[in-house]
């Protein structure tokens, strides 16, 4: 990583931190300088204003979200199901990275789309990627997208409090959406 992209990863850590200690309707270009240790001059060099800043925290969090599942995708064995394999765990095995933080800067990147709609440009690429690897998954049509949909819904509702977090259901709906992918990998194999 070059010296430019290191300290603008600490910048955006800066940022996340001051979005989680104030949330995103409280950031701003002075909380985040204050918080990197560099002058508002010195963070305006890299981000000329708040919502370029925002913008590049929404980016990072898609990027993040490529790196994880390719990740877990490089990480599966071979063969049918291998990103829904993949997905199921990476997403649902470990639920010890379902932090506090974690939650909160989703929610502020939610909270930065629902003020700009134009922000989810990154994201929904992020999505049309994964999709097409799903969408070439090798079990029948529908499965793959289903465990996907799962996962997302598991997330959604943990991200926006709709449900408490429950490690215990988490781990019961990847055992039943495992079964569905291997059922479906049996019926492949025996056609």
């Amino acid at each position: 990583m070059n010296k430019r992209q290191k300290i603008i990863d600490e910048l955006l850590v800066a940022t996340e931190q001051v979005v989680i200690e104030k949330g995103i309707s409280h950031l701003t270009l002075e909380a985040v300088a204050v918080k990197a240790g560099v002058s508002k001059g010195g963070l305006l060099h890299y981000f000329p204003n708040k919502n370029s800043l925002i913008q590049a925290l929404v980016q990072r969090s898609a990027d993040n979200w490529r790196k994880c599942y390719t990740q877990a995708y490089e990480g599966a064995s071979p063969g049918p199901g291998r990103m829904a394999r993949a997905m199921l765990g990476h997403c649902l095995s470990d639920t010890s990275s379902w932090t506090d933080d974690l939650k909160s800067i989703t929610s502020s990147v939610f909270a930065a789309l629902a003020q700009d709609p134009q922000l989810i440009k990154p994201m929904r690429l992020v999505y049309e990627e994964l999709h097409a690897i799903i969408a070439t998954d090798g079990l029948p049509q529908g499965v793959s997208e289903t465990v996907l949909s799962a996962i997302d819904g598991l997330w959604l509702s943990w991200v926006l409090g709709l449900a408490p977090f429950n490690p215990t259901n988490i781990l019961n709906v990847k055992t039943a959406l495992e079964s569905i992918v291997n059922n479906a990998i049996q019926e492949g194999d025996n056609k």
